[in-house]
């Protein structure tokens, strides 16, 4: 498995506005290349169809069921998640990652997980946990309390590392994870970079039972399984990529 890459941003709220029309003068118009683009507004549906996905063109082979069944959203995008239930998160980032599963029955692909990392360039650590902790308040999700458990065991700061930080050797992310429905997990950390510094990535992943049914017609699904198991699992899920 490799290592997931991960999201960066801030709420919907936050969406770049539109210059103004320019008003009567002798000026010439501003360059209209100097101006602030829109991110663009991109919706996914966690076990809707890849197909259904707004915003963006989803690649050829996402839709045919071949290998990989991730794809990167590469620009600054306003990402629109949809629960099951339809509650909806709504997250400003720079880049995502949409994975699927195929349906073997309707031989479509469906919207399994998605990880978004909303920052647009790495900070110090203090600063990518204070973020995580920020943006976790502007999608109106609160930490429950075995959340709360796992973040404050993290460290209080950790120091940049030197120049020859290898990226290729195993390093350490901090990362917690909870329920948000009752077949949705989210996983919320802060993971280190090559050049020193750190980002944030929330994974938001649909629990092994609720996805196995969609290449496995004859699965029975279980109860609804413990939250320590769903937090070992969106860390396995979010690093598929």
């Amino acid at each position: 498995m490799t290592t997931a890459k991960a999201i960066l941003g801030a709420a919907a709220t936050l969406i770049l506005g539109w210059v103004g029309f320019t008003t009567m003068s002798d000026e010439p118009p501003a360059d209209p290349a100097a101006r602030p683009s829109p991110p663009r507004r991109v919706s996914v549906r966690l076990l809707g169809l890849a197909e259904e996905i707004t915003g963006i063109a989803v690649p050829a082979q996402i839709l045919a069921g071949q290998r990989p069944r991730f794809f990167q959203i590469d620009e600054p995008s306003v990402v629109v998640v949809t629960l099951p239930g339809d509650r909806t998160i709504s997250l400003l980032v720079k880049t995502a990652f949409v994975n699927t599963e195929i349906d073997v029955k309707a031989k479509s692909a469906v919207v399994v997980d998605v990880d978004l990392l909303p920052l647009p360039k790495s900070v110090p650590y203090r600063e990518a946990v204070a973020e995580l902790r920020r943006l976790m308040r502007k999608m109106k999700i609160e930490p429950d309390e075995q959340m709360r458990k796992q973040m404050a065991a993290w460290p209080d700061d950790l120091p940049r590392r030197s120049p020859d930080f290898n990226p290729d050797l195993p390093f350490l992310t901090y990362s917690a994870g909870m329920w948000i429905s009752e077949i949705v997990g989210l996983s919320a950390g802060v993971r280190p970079t090559p050049d020193g510094g750190w980002f944030v990535a929330f994974v938001f992943a649909v629990h092994a039972d609720a996805r196995r049914p969609l290449w496995d017609p004859n699965f029975k699904p279980k109860s609804r399984p413990r939250a320590d198991e769903k937090d070992e699992e969106s860390a396995q899920n979010s690093s598929r990529k």
